[in-house]
């Protein structure tokens, strides 16, 4: 017998037939092997060909027959269960094998519950998120802040994303980019999708002693292209741990998906407008923001809002509208466009060209385009010429481009210098604005401008400007002569045609806006114009850096805040470059957490900050600021950007 096979036999009085012998029968438990290790043991019965009777307690009839012969009675035969019949040992062996399953089971749950090294979890209304602890911080990124703007939510305001507690999510990478096309134009790359409408945050502690300032920052790129996570041009680890502030990044819907105004995509809008749901997506982030940042560190109450270039924009746009109050406390525009006053009107009937371009006759058929077809109806080139490609350029009389940001009536009420006029339905909250001086140094029109000689830049300022009228020419070349101070030895012919397109595009208007906030807010208004010039020509970047810019070019205080150039002049930072990169890291960090600048910053207008490896104060007289008085007078701020 093996081991733990066991025979039982059921027995009674046994009873005598005339030509029958006694009946007996044997129940047997027998044991399998399964698993390796584990048994299952099975009841099985062999009846011999004899018949039997037990004890008469059980009066039960069963019919037997035997082979080949005549059917016969049998009283008294009782069952007999097979868990009585089975031995220690097996019943040991199952006991043991049922504790190793539990012991097994909570293992598993424990690691389940375990996080790896450099994991995190955050548990929101929404579900646990799993990021990553790298570089003294912690990130989460790709978390879903609104539903998928897709089908009927093309074109329409955003909506909050629909919440699971017990959903587990994955936020260790980004999301994808929103729908977009590299270069602008209908034969540009199309990159991205529509479903792209994630957040992403970098925190120094999970648990701080004390809550946290919080920056949202809101990405450039003419409304029409990039993310909330560029390297170099967006938040890190490094810059969370060594400020000890929360950052947070997002994409936001782009190009006509996020701002095509039509009088089509009426149709169906609660308030009866279009365009501008890119905006709507930014204020729905600060709402997330608003209910859910304290949960990675930090304070809702303590929030400033920082964009560059469009995302300057951004950041003015969020400060005139209404459905933006209380949702941060400061705020800060990095070269962003002063031209703002297109109504959505005017936007509309711009627009529709686009819709020719699709063939469409409502907006059933605009939602059923591919996103590629999309795309590659916007009016890049032609009028109103999203694409702006002469933005970077001296402007051409009579040459604008028509408005992407429009003025709608909900989400901005009016146009922002009326509101500030009128005092009110605006977000009152200390406020920064900052250029660089050679704006266009980032993407010149010219691209020889390197090559430039001063005969060069005599002929183009002069075929440029004349359009205006027949002085203007001589006046800026006296303004801006080859006799000026240049930093370098090369290229200065290039440092001051873009200087001078910088003063009509960007830096004048910005002053006149700073003094128009400066008038309007009772918080503090500070105004700063970067100077630094680079050690070294940069090392371009495909897409948003494309030319080796020498000279204080477009994005350069953001890659300079984001820690990111080094990547593009070179490791180690040279000394000079290490000193400004820390210089406006000092002064922003200073400003989003006390709200205000130190004291050694004075509001404007009564100074103006020029930011390179020193803090420089100039005052309203100074020729940095004078010399826009000629742009002014000649309505050249027409010109300025927009978008």
């Amino acid at each position: 017998m093996k081991p733990c096979e066991t025979g039982a036999a059921a027995s009674g009085s046994p009873s005598k037939k005339t030509n029958e012998a006694a009946a007996a029968a044997a129940v047997w438990v027998k044991c399998s092997t399964f698993s390796s290790n584990f048994y299952a043991c099975s009841l099985w019965s062999k009846m011999s060909e004899e018949a039997f009777e037990v004890s008469g307690r059980n009066e039960y009839r069963y019919l037997v027959q035997d082979e080949d012969e005549e059917v016969q009675y049998a009283r008294h035969r009782q069952y007999i269960s097979p868990l009585v019949v089975l031995s220690k040992r097996c019943i040991a062996l199952i006991v043991m094998g049922v504790v190793a399953l539990l012991i097994l089971a909570t293992y598993l749950g424990y690691v389940a519950k375990t996080l790896p090294p450099g994991a995190a979890r955050v548990s929101t209304p929404c579900g646990t998120y799993k990021g990553l602890h790298k570089d003294g911080a912690y990130s989460f990124k790709g978390m879903r802040y609104a539903a998928p703007p897709v089908g009927p939510l093309r074109w329409a305001p955003p909506e909050a994303a629909t919440c699971n507690s017990d959903a587990q999510h994955d936020a260790t990478r980004f999301g994808s980019i929103c729908a977009q096309v590299e270069p602008l134009s209908s034969s540009g790359l199309v990159m991205g999708h529509e479903d792209c409408l994630f957040v992403n945050v970098w925190t120094p502690s999970l648990n701080p002693p004390t809550l946290l300032p919080v920056v949202v920052w809101i990405h450039g790129g003419y409304l029409h292209m990039l993310s909330g996570g560029v390297p170099g041009y967006s938040p890190s680890e490094g810059l969370a741990r060594d400020t000890q502030a929360v950052y947070v990044s997002f994409n936001y819907r782009l190009n006509a998906f996020g701002f095509m105004a039509l009088d089509l995509l009426r149709e169906g809008s609660p308030t009866n407008t279009s365009g501008n749901y890119g905006f709507m997506d930014q204020i729905l982030v600060l709402k997330w923001v608003k209910e859910n940042v304290h949960l990675f560190g930090g304070d809702p109450a303590k929030v400033t809002i920082i964009g560059q270039s469009s995302g300057g924009t951004s950041v003015w746009t969020l400060m005139m509208s209404p459905l933006a109050k209380g949702l941060f406390r400061a705020a800060v525009d990095m070269s962003g466009s002063y031209v703002y006053k297109t109504t959505l009107q005017e936007a509309e009937k711009d627009n529709l060209v686009f819709l020719n371009k699709t063939g469409c006759k409502d907006a059933t058929c605009l939602r059923k385009l591919s996103m590629r077809q999309v795309l590659q109806a916007v009016p890049w080139q032609e009028y109103p010429g999203w694409a702006y490609d002469d933005g970077s350029e001296l402007p051409t009389r009579g040459l604008l481009p028509g408005a992407v940001a429009v003025v709608d009536g909900v989400v901005l009420p009016d146009a922002p210098f009326t509101m500030w006029e009128k005092g009110q339905g605006y977000n009152d909250v200390p406020f920064v604005i900052g250029t660089t001086e050679q704006e266009m140094d980032f993407f010149p029109a010219s691209h020889n401008i390197s090559d430039w000689t001063w005969g060069d830049y005599r002929w183009f300022v002069t075929e440029k400007l004349s359009t205006f009228n027949e002085t203007l020419a001589k006046q800026a070349l006296e303004l801006y002569p080859p006799s000026a101070p240049c930093p370098t030895v090369d290229r200065c012919p290039e440092r001051a045609y873009t200087t001078m397109a910088s003063d009509i595009r960007v830096s004048c208007p910005n002053h006149d806006l700073a003094k128009r906030a400066a008038a309007a807010l009772r918080s503090p208004v500070y105004r700063y114009m970067v100077t630094h010039t680079p050690s070294r020509a940069i090392t371009p970047s495909v897409s948003i850096l494309p030319f080796p810019s020498r000279f204080s070019f477009h994005t350069l205080d953001s890659y300079a805040f984001f820690r990111g150039l080094e990547p593009l002049l070179g490791s180690p930072l040279p000394q000079t470059d290490q000193r400004f990169q820390d210089l406006i890291t000092h002064h922003l960090i200073y400003f989003i957490k006390e709200g205000k600048m130190d004291s050694s910053w004075p509001e404007f207008p009564s100074s103006l900050a020029l930011l390179s490896e020193n803090f420089t104060l100039v005052q309203s007289d100074s020729p940095i600021v004078t010399r826009c008085r000629l742009w002014e007078e000649n309505g050249l701020f027409e010109y300025a950007w927009m978008n």
